[in-house]
């Protein structure tokens, strides 16, 4: 009971810190939910991570059920549902899902857009083709549970695409466990002697100041530097536990690829090429055994 009243407790955490986080949001300046806030929600995500459109075959969905878990708003959504012969979008908010119907209106598409939980999910077993989760599963509190689950609703040799965090990377090793521990170290330090910190690294401070040393912990301080000071959950996983894990839950592993290295989307080419050996974001597409 202990272990459920916690499970329960770091739900929610997740669901409050996302529902007030609607991911990609603050990154447009035009008024949410218009038709102009999407276009130009669209034209940077797919700027900013460019290795979607290379390496996700949103067109081999057409004649699929395809499902999504977790939408932010609803741009790798509307890529589905212009291909699928049905879409379906599962997440943990109810402002993502509001953001996602919004945006799919707007386009004239039409999906089946539902707030659930991926380790509980209330979807038919041996439904979907393509069961699709960019950048979302690693924020799960058992993210065993969503790959059964995920397995379960898929129809035999059903696809799987997921990407997670990966250790094997730039981002973890320089950004996070080097750069940003050293950065915050020396805003701890500019506070104590009367100075102030801006925007994250104010909170980054924050915690500091009610968690103490064990903020910056190995294995805790990574999970508060991905998507924000105040989100924390966010796993980070080496290759081969992602691979045991999908296999244990019932899944072939057929490729895996890197990408996402932090230079913003200006040189792609340049991006993709050092994201192959470097990247954050740790792609798999496996197969329903």
């Amino acid at each position: 009971m202990i272990t459920e009243e916690l499970n329960n407790e770091d739900l929610k955490q997740v669901e409050d810190f996302w529902n007030t986080h609607l991911c990609g949001k603050q990154f447009v300046d035009a008024k949410f939910p218009s038709k102009e806030f999407f276009e130009l929600y669209r034209n940077f995500r797919y700027k900013k991570t460019h290795h979607l459109d290379t390496y996700i075959d949103w067109k081999g969905a057409k004649g699929k059920d395809v499902l999504e878990i977790g939408l932010g708003i609803g741009a790798d959504g509307s890529r589905w549902a212009q291909n699928a012969r049905t879409y379906t979008g599962v997440d943990l908010t109810a402002e993502a899902v509001y953001a996602t119907k919004i945006h799919l209106d707007h386009l004239g598409l039409k999906g089946h857009i539902v707030q659930g939980n991926a380790e509980a999910l209330v979807l038919p077993s041996n439904h979907f083709d393509i069961v699709y989760s960019h950048g979302v599963l690693h924020h799960t509190t058992n993210i065993e549970n969503t790959f059964r689950e995920v397995n379960r609703v898929l129809k035999p040799k059903g696809e799987f695409i997921v990407m997670l965090y990966s250790k094997g990377s730039f981002n973890y090793w320089f950004r996070i466990q080097f750069y940003f521990r050293l950065r915050l170290l020396f805003e701890i330090l500019k506070n104590k002697l009367g100075g102030s910190s801006k925007g994250d690294w104010a909170l980054h401070v924050k915690n500091f100041k009610q968690e103490g040393w064990s903020y910056l912990s190995w294995n805790n301080f990574p999970h508060r530097c991905t998507d924000g000071p105040d989100c924390k959950i966010a796993n980070i996983y080496w290759q081969s536990e992602m691979v045991k894990m999908l296999e244990n839950s019932g899944f072939t592993i057929e490729k895996t690829k890197k990408a996402h290295f932090p230079i913003g989307g200006h040189f792609p080419k340049l991006e993709r090429f050092l994201a192959s050996f470097m990247g954050f974001h740790q792609i798999i597409w496996a197969r329903k055994r």
